[in-house]
């Protein structure tokens, strides 16, 4: 057996060295071997030696799919088995590809500025165009008043059509029976105005509106100027027609009597007094218009004197009372000042007692009719 390897080993030496042009081994005599020379270096920027040809055969081949099956994407495992994900490296940082998001492109109005609110001046106060006292305030000594008043004909036309007017008493201002003096003292003409309904009156009238019987059911009004009163009065009665009177609200004249006009409307009636009866511009049973002209201040009376005036009364049916004379003052001071167009002004009340000179005194005996 060792004869057997020696043998292969020799022969396998003799084969390598056949392979050889010759084996050369220190002392065999022959000349020092030489290395090759090197080629020459290349100048910087020469071009190199060319690439190496590879022939057309060397060439990889491409390979064909046979017919009827599908290709196979390279890494794709042949054994049916799903092919696996590339590993991820944790490390990496993922990117996450960016979303679109939609831009609103509709056009911003621009908010509209807020304009600067300039306070308007506060209105100057309206001059009073006249005065009046509260209601029921009777001038002392005439009489007891009633003050708990409403405004009964809030729609009431005042009854003199344009001239100046003044609510007064004609008993006991001045040219009254009872005060005495002269009806045209201009003093009469500037005074305020002043409740007289309930006044004391010598005849047996009255009204659930007033605290006793005995009492004025309606309200004077004096009318014009002192220069006016004196006119008239140098006038004879027929012949009187300076302020005209209208009716206060549609109607129908209801009858006409020997100094009284009564204007009957819708829940309401209205008796004027002391007019010149002989030039009436109405007649009994006729319709007239609020404004409509009846006729003329002046002091008819049936023969007994009384001062140049008109009474003005408002009779209306209440729920309580039935047909029933009503106070007419706040009802005159509202449509004074609707005619006006300004306001009244109320004073303050009376304060303090009234010493013996302002308090009237009616004499004993003394009658007093209007």
């Amino acid at each position: 057996m060792r004869n057997l390897l020696a043998a292969a080993a020799v022969a396998l030496l003799l084969t390598s060295m056949a392979a050889c042009d010759f084996v050369r081994y220190p002392g065999d005599g022959g000349p020092e071997p030489s290395m090759p020379e090197a080629p020459p270096e290349t100048p910087p920027g020469a071009p190199g030696p060319p690439p190496p040809v590879v022939e057309d055969d060397e060439l990889e081949t491409p390979v064909e799919t046979p017919e009827g099956e599908t290709p196979v994407e390279p890494g794709t495992p042949t054994d049916g088995t799903a092919p696996q994900p590339d590993p991820v490296d944790s490390t990496e940082e993922t990117t996450t590809p960016p979303v679109d998001v939609p831009v609103d492109e509709t056009p911003v109005e621009p908010e509209p500025e807020t304009p600067v609110v300039v306070p308007e001046p506060e209105p100057e106060p309206v001059a009073p165009v006249f005065s009046y006292y509260q209601p029921g305030a009777l001038l002392a000594g005439s009489g007891g008043g009633f003050p708990d008043q409403i405004v009964h004909a809030p729609g009431l036309i005042f009854p003199i059509k344009s001239a100046p007017a003044v609510l007064q008493s004609q008993v006991f201002a001045f040219g009254g029976g009872v005060a005495g003096g002269d009806q045209c003292d201009a003093r009469n003409y500037s005074a305020p105005w002043r409740d007289n309904f309930c006044e004391t009156r010598s005849a047996n009238r009255k009204t659930p509106f007033c605290p006793v019987a005995k009492i004025h059911q309606g309200q004077d009004i004096r009318v014009g100027t002192a220069t006016d009163c004196k006119t008239l009065r140098g006038q004879t009665a027929d012949a009187r027609g300076m302020h005209e009177v209208v009716a206060v609200e549609d109607g129908i004249i209801s009858s006409i009597s020997t100094y009284t006009v009564k204007l009957r409307a819708e829940g309401s009636i209205y008796n004027y007094m002391h007019l010149n009866m002989k030039r009436l511009a109405v007649t009994a049973g006729q319709s007239v218009k609020a404004g409509d002209l009846i006729g003329y201040v002046s002091n008819d009376f049936g023969g007994t004197p009384t001062t140049i005036h008109l009474h003005f009364e408002i009779i209306q049916n209440t729920a309580d009372h039935g047909w029933v004379h009503v106070p007419p003052y706040l009802s005159l001071v509202s449509a004074y000042e609707r005619r006006e167009n300004g306001p009244g002004e109320q004073l303050e009340p009376d304060i303090g007692i009234a010493s013996t000179q302002d308090v009237f005194v009616i004499p004993e005996g003394y009658e007093i009719i209007e």
